[in-house]
């Protein structure tokens, strides 16, 4: 049994079972004693929980979801230790991983794929926006619930982009088929290493296949560095062109022609999701100019790969029965071990670069000629970016900056002329300007309109910009987002300056005195409340002696404050007079006939009172786990209220109309048991 079942962590969360097992942590259901609900425990596997690195991974996934708060990632409720037991508490999701779904499955349908990967790439816009990279995307780390909801889990070597944590080639444990071409060779990224990632999850649900397959890690990764995978649509007919665009364009091996942000991927898995028809026209050249693209017999070959592998394998299992089987190979022992594999990956390609760059030198450079770019107003930082110049380029900076008056780092000259004709990797020494006292050490202000403030900080810290917020409404833009900055985007913000960020706090709320409605019929009441800007809500007839159709009550009551849009409950009169309650006293006796029984005229008995109507305020408490609930209100029997009542405000004050005086009522609220209340009938 295992040792943390039926343990109490934090003297709250009592472990029940276990419901999953992952690579470095068990996550077990647990009920959580304070809140009284069922939650996800993830606890540190024994071999891993001695070691401070990996306890370090497991403090940023932490650290990471808790930042986050989205409809498609997992919710971090509590992080703890208890005697040297690390523990993260989550959300209880009840689901199946996608790598599940798809396994059941065997591949998806394009229109439900589109629907999986807008949800996750919801998921990494939120994410990006609070500067956290997720950095392992794939099917095992997204759970399908019930209701066709995708969450995104396991940030485990999630890394802040503001800092630059995590080195990618070693933690990408198992992951060798998702893993983008700058993890592959330990280069910097940034938030389109998950965009990759997310483009190999998109082509495997609709083909039902992985891009690149081999027998070993190390063949995976130099396909992932090297070649550009059939499009999808060659593998599934019905899969539209605009959904093979998106793939390919999302799966760009070249970093600079990959989706800039997943905001854009979106857009146009939005923009497909309406039109089938949809054409994107990228380029489909999204590789250095080395990359190859694999044919039909290629691609085939490898997926039979495996195959033949675990023939060859059974057959020595049958030659061991007469003869001692030689030790395993290097290689069969590096394919059980992806880890090593990932990382001697990164070994063969640095040699294999090596020994092409040497091959070019001892042929005189006789390799294909290619144009020079220009690099001339360029910023050297941004040069070194740029994967396709620094890969085809042996590009440096002259030895000692120039004064000028163009932005420090900014490029002012370059050693081979641009558009020149020179051979793969030929030597270019750039002039760098050291700015000077006219130096336009500007800024170019960034697009932020709907950006969360997080994510406008991040960029701003980025280039060493000051800012300052301010807020006020808007009827575009969402609570917490950006409307605009002062100067605006687009603009220069000189060196020293400060942006002004403008921050929704969401749509001005107006309120609206509440009008009579009494004696009104109901269209008329309803075109009174349109009149202000507010509504009419539930509609209950009662027995009153008022004309038939008319209001006699309403809540809130007339001359109250209300929000425009807000809906105002009325009652109407039925047109039946409202009957005495029922007594059970005797009735008198006879009096005597006066003159010995005789009447003492034709005179009839005076009728008896109707009762005068009153009307009562009666507080309701509203369950707080449901959006609304059915609240009835009965006397004697009869039914005063029954409406719909929203339970955002938490309690409510329904007014009813009844008999005037003092008489007990019965509350029931969402069906339950009804409740006596008191009530002062006031006419």
């Amino acid at each position: 049994m295992d040792k943390y079942i039926g343990k109490l962590l934090g003297g709250r969360y009592e472990i029940i079972d276990v419901v999953g097992v992952g690579g470095m942590a068990m996550v077990y259901r647990a009920r959580c004693h304070v809140l009284n609900r069922y939650v996800a425990v993830k606890i540190l596997k024994d071999e891993f929980a001695k070691d401070p690195d990996i306890r370090r991974r497991f403090s940023i996934e932490s650290q990471a979801v808790a930042k986050l708060s989205h409809h498609n990632i997992v919710s971090v409720y509590d992080v703890g230790n208890d005697n040297g037991v690390d523990y993260i508490v989550m959300e209880l999701m009840e689901g199946v991983t996608l790598k599940e779904y798809l396994q059941k499955k065997g591949h998806l349908s394009w229109q439900e794929s589109l629907f999986f990967a807008q949800q996750i790439a919801r998921a990494l816009v939120h994410a990006h926006s609070r500067g956290i990279i997720h950095q392992d995307i794939k099917p095992q780390n997204v759970i399908i619930l019930r209701d066709g909801t995708a969450k995104l889990t396991d940030f485990g070597i999630a890394s802040f982009a503001t800092t630059q944590e995590t080195k990618v080639v070693q933690e990408a444990i198992g992951s060798v088929h998702y893993i983008s071409p700058e993890q592959a060779k330990g280069s910097s990224i940034d938030y389109r290493t998950d965009i990759y990632s997310l483009g190999v999850v998109m082509y495997e649900m609709v083909t039902g296949k992985l891009p690149f397959e081999g027998e070993t890690a190390i063949q995976v990764v130099m396909q992932h560095l090297n070649a550009v995978p059939l499009p999808p649509s060659e593998l599934a007919p019905e899969v539209p062109h605009g959904f093979d665009e998106i793939i390919m364009h999302a799966m760009c091996a070249n970093i600079n022609k990959r989706y800039a942000s997943a905001e854009e991927l979106y857009t146009d898995l939005e923009r497909l999701k309406s039109d089938v028809d949809a054409a994107f026209h990228y380029d489909a050249g999204c590789g250095d100019g080395e990359t190859q693209v694999l044919g039909h017999d290629v691609v085939e070959a490898a997926r039979r790969t495996p195959v033949a592998a675990d023939r060859d394998r059974a057959v020595q299992v049958r030659r061991t029965a007469v003869e001692t089987r030689e030790p395993e190979t290097f290689f069969e022992r590096l394919g059980e071990r992806p880890a090593l594999a990932a990382t001697v990956a990164v070994v063969v390609f640095a040699v294999i670069a090596l020994v092409v760059a040497g091959a070019l030198i001892l042929t005189g450079n006789k390799g294909e000629k290619i144009s020079v770019p220009a690099f001339v107003g360029y910023y050297y930082e941004d040069v070194m970016k740029n994967a396709e110049w620094t890969e085809n380029f042996t590009i440096k900076e002259a030895e000692k900056r120039v004064e000028s008056s163009q932005p420090v780092g900014m490029v002012l000259d370059q050693s081979v002329d641009p558009y020149s004709k020179v051979t793969r990797g030929t030597n270019i020494v750039l002039t760098v300007s050291a700015g000077g006292p006219e130096a336009d050490n500007s800024y170019t202000i960034s697009e932020f309109k709907g950006k969360t403030m997080e994510y406008v900080q991040t960029v701003l810290d980025r280039h060493n910009v000051s800012y300052k917020t301010e807020t006020e409404y808007s009827e575009e833009q969402e609570k917490d987002l950006v409307i605009r900055t002062q100067p605006a985007a687009g603009q220069k913000l000189a060196e020293g300056e400060t942006l002004t960020v403008f921050i929704s706090l969401g749509k001005e709320v107006k309120q609206v005195d509440v009008p009579s409605l009494y004696g009104q019929s109901q269209s008329k009441a309803e075109k009174t409340l349109n009149a202000v800007n507010l509504a009419l809500g539930g509609i209950t007839q009662i027995d009153s002696d008022q004309p038939q159709g008319t209001v006699v009550s309403q809540s809130p009551k007339a001359g109250e404050k209300l929000e425009e849009g807000k809906s105002v409950d009325i009652q109407i009169s039925s047109g039946k007079t409202v009957k005495p309650p029922e007594t059970n006293e005797p009735e008198p006796p006879d009096e005597p006939e006066p003159d010995g029984g005789e009447t003492g005229g034709d005179e009839p008995e005076p009728e008896p009172t109707e009762p005068t109507v009153g009307t009562a305020r009666i507080p309701v408490v509203m369950p707080p786990d449901t959006e609304s609930a059915q609240v009835t209100i009965t006397l004697d029997g009869q039914t005063l209220y029954d409406q719909t009542v929203s339970s955002a405000s938490g309690s409510v004050a329904v007014t009813v109309t009844g008999p005037a005086g003092t008489h007990e009522v019965q509350v029931s609220v969402g069906g339950g048991a009804p409740q006596p209340y008191t009530a002062t009938f006031n006419s």
